[in-house]
Parts: C-alpha cells; structure tokens; sequence
C-alpha cells in the first residue's frame, strides 16, 4: 500500500521520467554501490518525514517496475513525458493527495540527500508558512524545491520542458530559503562519467570529498535574497 504519514502533510513528487539520452541507458536504474540511482532517492523519502510518494515514470515505467519495489508509492505514468519535465510536474502534482498542504520536488538522480535536510525544509515551511521553501548550499540554491499547495495551480500551466524553476521566478519575493549544510541539494547524475566518480569515492569511502570537487555550481546561480 501507499506510504502515508498524515502528521507531515506534504507529500514528496519523484520525478523519474526522463529519457536519460546522455546516459544511454535507464539512468534510474544505473547503480551506486548496491542500490539503482532511483531506489537510493526512495529510501532517502522512505527515512524522511515526507507523507507519501508519488514517482512519476515515462518511457521506461514498466521496466523500471519490474527491477523497482513501488508498493509503498503512488506510481503516475507521464504518457507525455517526450514534451518535458513540465508534463511529469503536472503529472505528479494532480496526484498529490488531497489532504496535502505541499509537494516536494525530488530528483530521480540526486542519490546522496539527505533525510535530514527534507525533514529540516519541512520543519521550516510548517514554521514560516511561505509558498516555496529551496534548499541553499554555501549560497548556491539547490534541489528539491518544495511548494505549498496554494501554487499547484500553477504547476498544472506548466507545459513543454518548462520546470519548477518558472513558478519560483514569479516568486522570488516569497521564497523561503534554508541553508543547509549537505552538498547533496546541488549533485545531480548527468553522466556516465559522474556516475563511476562517485561509485569509485564511494568504495574509497572519499564520497564528501568528490562531491565537494566534483560539483559544478556554475550553473546553479548564486541566491539573491528578497529584499525586506
């Protein structure tokens, strides 16, 4: 059965429905240590506060289900995942349970979150009560974005390969954002080559110290914060 943990209220949207062209293979299936990519994102929600999963799946969904326990998830099939993430956030989203006060936006390929920094954005939407709450990393926003209920209808206008990303942006003023001390919120798997770097560090035991080196904050933008 569906996971569910009503005290939380906010339910975690997995999104694992990508093509994963530049792998060119299953990406959520590629394993790190004993464990495919998506199932150390599940165990990571399963360890969390978050009060069900709904995983999101596309052109893979029934291998991925074949080789994935989802028994305790709520699984959507994005028939137009090829469009872009935007159709598997619409997906995910219209699933969300309806005693949900928020969603949380997780990555299918950000294996090394952790429990603790869900729990603590959480912990800090429940006290502060804004619309979306982002993770910060050493002033580098970082995933997964979690967003009150009240801005699922603008979830379900997303279209195309248009993100999250474009709701925060009409936001920006309203955003909560939580530094955390866990690079995890910035490391996605993009390559084949990301991948054997963090298998080998993980071996090693130099996991910390490859991701710090390896991640790529260039791209992610430094924080601005809203004025008061």
């Amino acid at each position: 059965m569906p996971r569910t943990n009503p005290r939380s209220g906010v339910s975690a949207v997995v999104l694992a429905a990508g093509m994963s062209t530049r792998m060119g293979s299953v990406k959520q299936l590629l394993r790190l240590g004993e464990k495919t990519l998506l199932e150390t994102v599940l165990d990571t929600l399963r360890a969390s506060q978050v009060g069900e999963m709904v995983v999101v799946l596309g052109g893979s969904a029934q291998l991925i289900q074949q080789q994935i326990k989802l028994d305790d998830a709520r699984v959507v099939i994005n028939k137009e995942h090829e469009q872009g993430m935007g159709t598997s956030l619409r997906a995910g989203v219209s699933a969300v349970d309806s005693s949900s006060d928020a969603a949380l936006i997780v990555l299918a390929d950000q294996p090394f979150l952790r429990p603790e920094t869900i729990d603590h954005l959480i912990d800090c939407y429940r006290a502060q009560s804004h619309p979306a709450v982002i993770p910060v990393y050493k002033g580098h926003r970082g995933n997964p974005a979690l967003l009150d209920r009240s801005l699922f209808p603008e979830v379900m206008t997303l279209s195309g390969d248009v993100g999250f990303r474009a709701i925060l942006s009409r936001h920006t003023e309203e955003i909560l954002r939580v530094p955390v001390d866990d690079v995890g919120v910035l490391i996605d798997v993009d390559t084949e080559a990301d991948l054997q770097r963090f298998q080998q560090a993980h071996l090693r035991g130099t996991l910390t110290l490859e991701l710090l080196e390896a991640t790529d904050v260039a791209d992610r933008g430094t924080v601005a914060q809203p004025s008061a």
